[in-house]
């Protein structure tokens, strides 16, 4: 439902759409009578998912004869005690609703989605999925396309406040954004913005990630706590029932969905507060630091592994003495299977647990990396606590708006507290234009989200005026692949946003505090011999002797060959 407000139409946030762009598998019949049967009992013409799943036994007796597969099916479809399609598959599947992940992915859907920016958040830390979704960095947004949550419709004084907070916010970011382009701090101050912007969203689901999303809203729905998943994941499982049905899974969906099993892990911040976090508590154990923090590490460096550890040092050192293009481009490669070897063997030999802290944004940027095990305070509990502080520090925050000098002693202790439960960009303390409008809009979103609440509207739908520049509390679990192989190196680059960046790189003197054998590999992806993004930067350059067209050069031989 649109809601038109003021002469305008405003997205809401019961206004998700979902179209479903793929399904698999999706195996056309070829038996005309088979195919005619499935037309008027379905309504398609293939076999889908379930099909595949409850005859998967026949399948894999078979060496995959889908000829013989299909007689089979015809043979089960004309036995008068087995009943319908539908009743013969789920007589078939119902013997085997607890069986394994194998089974579960091997079905899914491909979906692509419109609604509110919270979707980025509420849907891509799922970790058996894909997805690619609007960039709030990237897309221009106007203030004419603020989302307005439901529950503020009647609420007349709220809704001005709402509307009024979120345009101002919106033109200031538009206004600095132009000013400013992408000089220091810019790309924080657009943090300042909540996700009450629109987003599309594709993604990619198998039939498991699809029970655990069902799950999470079966389960919210009758939490007497209260309802903590934004309503558009209620809204987009509610579709899904739909969706899977004309994609041929939808028995062994529902199936999934009632079993008393689990399926896989959904890093999510939109979690009932009472519970228990980890995360929250393993911070308030140490006094919530706001720097990266290693609180558990464990290594068994045995004399093989120092052996091949050293080999691989010594093949990146080689590396970067290589000037000839084509030479380069080979030993990398050599490089990254021996890197690949290594970690395929060692893995489990290097943990490290850190505690750490960042913004809302960056945290959803961050669970996307499925490999990376992490767990995350609710944001519930997140934008209570910032809440609290921006109403101690509203006062001073007001006052130090309205003075026509910004002195940054005079409110040196104010901002070291703002920074407790915000993220302010050390670039950022350098620009006090953009530096005080982002601390004050924060508080001002802060505090309308607490008199939101307090007037009886759910902290589910006060959400939409919650910053995403608060702090989550995070722990995040590395093995030593994601070390020195698929996770950290690529957020060690100057390519990564600046935050994520630069807490990486404070992670990383963490660890070599701890685990100083793993120094030389805990760099940038680029310790192959040569940058592979479109510009190099000093990454690059302080490790060895680089310029334009060896950078060029190389990565033309990469892509070039055989």
């Amino acid at each position: 439902m649109t809601i038109k407000y003021n002469g305008h139409t405003f997205l809401s946030d019961e206004d998700l759409k979902v179209h479903l762009l793929g399904i698999w598998p999706c195996i056309e019949l070829q038996n005309p009578d088979l195919k005619r049967r499935f037309e008027i009992e379905t309504g398609r013409d293939f076999l889908g998912g379930d099909e595949l799943i409850s005859y998967a036994q026949s399948l894999v007796s078979r060496g995959m004869d889908l000829a013989e597969l299909e007689k089979e099916i015809k043979r089960d479809m004309e036995d008068p005690t087995k009943g319908s399609v539908k009743e013969t598959v789920f007589k078939k599947t119902s013997t085997g609703i607890g069986r394994g992940h194998s089974l579960g992915g091997l079905s899914g859907v491909v979906l692509g989605i419109s609604g509110t920016k919270m979707i980025d958040s509420g849907l891509t830390g799922l970790v058996a999925s894909r997805s690619l979704v609007t960039s709030s960095r990237r897309r221009e947004t106007t203030a004419e396309e603020i989302v307005i949550p439901a529950a503020f419709v009647h609420r007349e004084e709220l809704l001005k406040e709402y509307l009024k907070t979120s345009c101002e916010v919106f033109d200031l970011a538009a206004q600095f954004k132009n000013r400013f382009k992408k000089l220091g701090g810019i790309e924080t101050f657009n943090k300042l913005i909540p996700y009450n912007n629109p987003a599309d969203l594709f993604i990619v689901l198998p039939l498991d990630t699809l029970a655990t999303l069902a799950f999470e809203v079966d389960y919210d729905r009758k939490n007497s706590n209260g309802r903590f998943v934004p309503r558009e994941i209620h809204s987009l499982v509610d579709e899904i029932e739909d969706k899977v049905e004309s994609a041929g899974m939808d028995i062994m969906f529902e199936q999934r969905r009632k079993v008393p099993r689990d399926t896989y892990f959904h890093y999510t911040v939109f979690k009932d507060p009472s519970l228990k976090s980890s995360a929250l508590e393993e911070a308030e154990m140490r006094s919530m630091p706001l720097e990266p923090l290693v609180i558990d590490s464990s290594s068994r460096f045995t004399p093989e592994f120092l052996k091949q550890f050293d080999k691989l040092r010594k093949l990146a050192e080689k590396n970067m003495q290589i000037s000839e293009p084509e030479e380069l481009a080979e030993k990398a490669l050599h490089y990254m299977y021996a890197l690949r070897n290594f970690v395929g063997e060692y893995n489990e030999n290097v943990r490290v647990k850190i505690l750490d802290s960042l913004s809302w944004r960056v945290w959803s940027e961050q669970k996307r990396h499925a490999t990376l095990r992490q767990n995350v305070e609710s944001i519930y509990s997140a934008s209570e606590r910032a809440s609290r502080k921006m109403q101690e520090l509203w006062p001073s925050i007001k006052k130090m708006y309205s003075s026509a000098i910004f002195s940054p002693s005079e409110w040196e202790s104010t901002l070291k507290e703002a920074e407790e439960v915000m993220i302010i960009d050390d670039r950022m303390k350098k620009q006090p234009e953009l530096l005080v409008p982002y601390v004050y809009f924060t508080a001002k979103q802060l505090d309308l989200f607490r008199r939101i609440t307090d007037s009886g509207i759910s902290a589910r739908d006060a959400l939409y005026i919650v910053p995403k520049n608060i702090r989550v509390r995070t722990l995040e679990h590395y093995d030593l692949i994601n070390l020195i192989d698929l996770e950290f190196p690529l957020r060690l680059c100057n390519t990564c946003e600046p935050e994520r960046k630069a807490s990486s790189w404070k992670k990383r003197d963490a660890i070599v505090k701890v685990l100083p054998e793993l120094d030389y590999l805990l760099y940038p992806k680029c310790s192959v011999g040569f940058c592979t993004e479109g510009n190099y930067c000093g990454h690059i350059t302080n490790r060895r002797e680089y310029n334009q067209e060896l950078h060029e050069q190389t990565k033309k031989s990469m892509l070039s060959r055989d």
